[in-house]
């Protein structure tokens, strides 16, 4: 992690990383997204959809390019240092969003100490839990409607007063910055960040891919909900495969609290 990366991401809570991915991923992503995709009847807020939103999940079992996201060198030199060196992928999926759509409403802001949603800095090292990377499939400018946020509201100690909360987390209210994305980019933004989404204005569809990452000792989502398939288990590497173990705290199961063997690659659990 870069010097610029780590004050980039103190500062605003968020860091984009460019040419994660080539222009061919990037199509080839998109391809395989719309091949998965159903339509969802509510977005995440409870609106009705009205044919604005999909979601993709399980793309692991169609292998590359989002097999190799899921330890790239240059996300994990970010994600390592903010997080921990012993990671888990809790989950990756995309949301398909069409011109006009409801928004996605800014959400987080209040670092209040829990293991998922915490930020402090200690003898120049962050601490972080719950992170997500978005992956830019196509050029997103800030009129666009993408990724939004409130840069620095990861380091409030304060939740929004819930009298101001539609004035002050409005979508394209003054606290609020859309930000943009190069094809082929990744933004990492810890969740303890206020974000959502502007609704969608271009006529393509936005084809948003996410990969959320966690510390390997806390939990956020059902693990065995979120799990990978054995087909997915079977089109990576051993290292790769370590992203999914049971999160364990250091004093766990002998042996099960390292990050360096793979437990879900078809063999006997216990559980």
């Amino acid at each position: 992690m870069t010097e610029r990366q780590k004050y980039l991401f103190d500062l605003q809570g968020f860091v984009v990383v460019e040419d994660v991915l080539s222009y061919d991923e990037c199509d080839m992503a998109i391809e395989k997204i719309k091949a998965k995709m159903q339509p969802m009847q509510k977005t995440p807020d409870g609106y009705d959809a009205n044919g604005t939103w999909y979601n993709a999940g399980n793309l692991l079992e169609d292998g590359q390019p989002f097999t190799k996201l899921i330890d790239h060198p240059g996300l994990y030199e970010v994600l390592s240092e903010i997080i921990n060196p012993m990671l888990r992928l809790e989950s990756a999926y995309s949301f398909v969003r069409f011109k006009g759509c409801p928004p996605f409403e800014i959400h987080g802001g209040h670092r209040g100490g829990r293991v998922n949603f915490r930020y402090y800095v200690h003898n120049s090292q962050i601490n972080t839990g719950l992170t997500v990377v978005a992956f830019a499939l196509q050029d997103i400018t800030e009129a666009d409607g993408g990724f939004a946020c409130i840069p620095g509201s990861h380091k409030s100690d304060f939740a929004v007063p819930p009298e101001d909360r539609e004035e002050l987390f409005a979508v394209g209210g003054p606290l609020v910055r859309n930000i943009a994305m190069p094809k082929g980019s990744a933004t990492l933004f810890t969740e303890t960040l206020a974000h959502g989404a502007a609704s969608w204005q271009q006529d393509e569809p936005r084809y948003g891919l996410f990969y959320k990452y966690n510390d390997r000792a806390a939990i956020y989502h059902d693990q065995n909900h979120r799990r990978p398939s054995q087909k997915a288990f079977d089109m990576m590497t051993e290292e790769q495969k370590c992203y999914f173990n049971t999160a364990w705290q250091a004093f766990g199961p002998e042996g099960r609290h390292r990050n360096d063997v793979p437990e879900f690659d078809g063999m006997d659990t216990g559980e």
